[in-house]
Formats: structure tokens, sequence, C-alpha cells
């Protein structure tokens, strides 16, 4: 069995809001303490920015040799230190083990957590609480109990609003975004024509983690066919897809950044795997799909066109970290659209702008100290908080801007 710890921290694990008071406590043990000759408690909270680029040279000569370089830059975005328990200032006749609440007000103001690493560059946006058990002397290592958690911005009232909107069912206006192309299956002969149109809320951005309805609709018309044809070959080209699980149909989320490290910028862009809606193949079941009865248009002669078409409608959920931009680093998200016939060049393509909120509220202020002793809800009148994905990289607190090395 693990040895039993002096100090517990019990602060709940979920997505955070810029603005609004931590609340949490911890649970010191005092006998323990004392045989780890603790004589402090003090909580940290900290934020920042860290950026870093891996730089390589390689030496010219018989023996090529490479030499690495690490370029790091932090800048803080919050820092408070708490006292929660001073043996020296302790009253007499505590119980064994003591319950020290506190409360940590976020700045406002704070960028949404993030992290990137690839290759040559790491961007980390991380917060953290960490509880110091101050040991007195050289050789007594201070004890530390660590803990990530994540952070968004807060949304406008107007991004409130539409939140709301989009979860009770959305009846504002739509944007639809169309493509149309003629395309062939060979190198010659007559070309066949195919549409692709996406239709969302006309927003200029979207919540995180919500529901956003959607309809992507796909017509396809054939070149001059007998009318025969089809019920010879089901697939006559172009066919339109059967399901939105259909590998000819690829729906992808970009996102593309900028980071900065001593005054040089380098740019980044990765593909991210939407989840639980259009873009999920594991998702498909959620996403309605109906057909088009095909359809006969008589040319002269004795051809004539098939009209089929494909109706996908279900959500598109978009659990990223919001959209951020500032002097340090910045990202964006780009929706990516594509419908791939078979053939050469046969595809049917767009990229759509999504601009990305939290969709959520600042709590209200705390109206009593914590009360450690009373289950923990959480403070959103609208609900619950936001899921967001965050890679497991970033919980692991790597590259967290610690204070260990300062003797903190």
């Amino acid at each position: 069995m693990p040895d039993p710890q002096a100090i517990v921290l019990n602060f709940p694990d979920f997505v955070r809001v810029a603005g609004e008071t931590l609340q949490g406590y911890i649970d010191l043990d005092l006998g323990l303490a004392a045989q780890d000759k603790i004589e402090k408690v003090k909580i940290k909270l900290r934020g920042s920015v860290l950026t870093r680029t891996t730089e390589r040279t390689h030496a010219p000569g018989q023996e090529a040799q490479s030499t690495t370089h690490y370029r790091t830059q932090n800048h803080e975005l919050v820092r408070l230190d708490q006292v929660l328990w001073d043996q020296s200032s302790a009253p007499q006749g505590l119980p064994s083990v003591i319950q020290c609440p506190f409360q940590l007000p976020l700045p406002p103001n704070l960028p949404p957590s993030f992290h990137y690493s690839h290759s040559n560059h790491t961007v980390t946006v991380s917060y953290s609480i960490e509880v110091v058990g101050s040991r007195h002397g050289v050789f007594h290592a201070n004890r530390r109990v660590r803990k990530i958690f994540s952070v968004v911005p807060a949304a406008s009232p107007w991004e409130l609003n539409t939140t709301a909107a989009i979860k009770q069912g959305w009846n504002g206006p739509w944007k639809p975004q169309t493509i149309k192309k003629e395309i062939r299956h060979g190198l010659f002969g007559d070309h066949s024509e195919a549409t692709m149109e996406l239709v969302l809320p006309d927003l200029p951005s979207f919540p995180m983690s919500v529901n956003v309805p959607f309809a992507l609709h796909i017509w396809t018309k054939t070149k001059p066919v007998h009318q025969e044809d089809l019920d010879k070959n089901p697939k006559l080209f172009p066919a339109p897809p059967q399901t939105p699980a259909d590998s000819e149909l690829e729906v992808k989320l970009r996102r593309q950044g900028r980071m900065q490290t001593y005054g040089k910028s380098e740019h980044f862009e990765e593909e991210l795997q939407l989840r639980g809606g259009l873009g999920d193949k594991n998702a498909v079941t959620s996403i309605r799909t109906t057909f088009d009865q095909p359809s006969f248009t008589q040319l002269d002669g004795s051809k004539g066109i098939w009209n089929r078409a494909v109706h996908f409608e279900g959500a598109l959920v978009i659990p990223e970290t919001p959209s951020f931009s500032g002097e340090h680093v910045e990202w964006h998200y780009t929706l990516k659209v594509k419908m791939d016939f078979p053939g050469l060049g046969n595809i049917l393509e767009f990229k759509i702008p999504v601009h990305i909120n939290s969709g959520v509220a600042c709590p209200p202020l705390p109206t009593a100290p914590y009360q450690y002793n009373v289950p923990y809800t959480y403070p959103l009148p609208s609900g619950p908080p936001p899921l967001m994905h965050l890679p497991q990289s970033y919980w692991s607190g790597e590259h967290h801007n610690w204070d260990e090395e300062n003797g903190e």
C-alpha cells in the first residue's frame, strides 16, 4: 500500500471559466505533517504561455555531428500564493486531521487552455494549483501536490444567447455553402455533374461541445444514358454516398496557428477528430439519411439524365479549445468537407472558417466562505461545464512552468 499522505488536495475536475473564483480545500493530517517536518502549507495558482522551438545544427566534416538547442520562453498569465496553515501560528487542541479551504480568483481575460507539440515546435497555455508543504532544512525537499486544470474564456452575452437558441432548437437564419462541378469517370466522353451543399446556422461563432445542427446535401446528374442503365448498375456514375461513413465523403476540422518565441514566429497546423456527429465515423447512427427518388430527364433521342440526391441531417460537435488570438500565440479553425467521386480529379471540396467560443458564462462570485462539508455543486445556472478535448500531454504538466526549480 502507498504511504499515507499528510496533504490531500480536494479540487473538483472540470473546465473552469476565466473570472471565476476557484474553490476547494485540503485535508491536512497534523500528525503526519509533524513526522514529515512540514512547517507551513501554502497553495499556489499559476498560469502561463510556454513556447519552445527546437533548433538542430549540423557541423561539417567526415563525422557529421548534430547539436540540438532549445529556445524556451515563458509568459506568465496569473500568479497567486495563499498560506493555508502555519505551524507557528496554529492554535492548540486541533483535531488530528483539519480541513483548510481556499478561494483563488482567476483573472477575467485569460486565454483558453491549449497544447500543441509536433516536430520542432511546442506551445502550451496551461493552468495549475499546487499545494506546497514547506520543510525546514537544506536536505528536506518540500512536499508538493499538483493539479493541472483547464480554463475557457467567458462567453459574451450574445454568445450565451445563441448557445441557448441552439440548444432549444435553432430557428434563426441559415447559411448554405455550395459547390458545383462537372466531372467524368474517364478521360473522354460526356461530363456528369455533382453539387454539394453544407447548411449551418448563420452565425459568426459556434459554441464548443454543443450540438450545432447541419444539413449536407449532395445532388448528382449522370451524363446522357439510357433509362434502363440505372437498373443495370445502381451505382451508375456519379452515385451519391450511401452513408456519412462512406470513405468518399470526408469531413475534417483543421487548426492553424502561430506561436512566437523570442520574437521569432512559427506557424503550425494539425488535423483534429470531430466527435459525436458529422465527421465522426462512429456516430453515423445519430445522423438522419434520406434519399430522393431517382428521376429521369428525357433528352432528345433515346437518352436522358438520371438525377439522384442524398441528404444528411444531424449535429456537428466541436469539443476543441475556443479560438484565440494573442501576442505570443494564436489559433483558428477551418471545417473541410470533401466528396471524392471515382476518377481523376473528381473532387468537390470547400473550406469554411469556423470560430469557436466557450458558450458558458462566468460563475457568480461566492456569497459565503467555502463549506468543505457540503457536497460541491457546479455554480453555473445554465448547467454542467462544457466538455473540452485536450491531449494527454497537456494534463501531464510536462510543459507547464512549475516553480520547483526556483525553490518556491
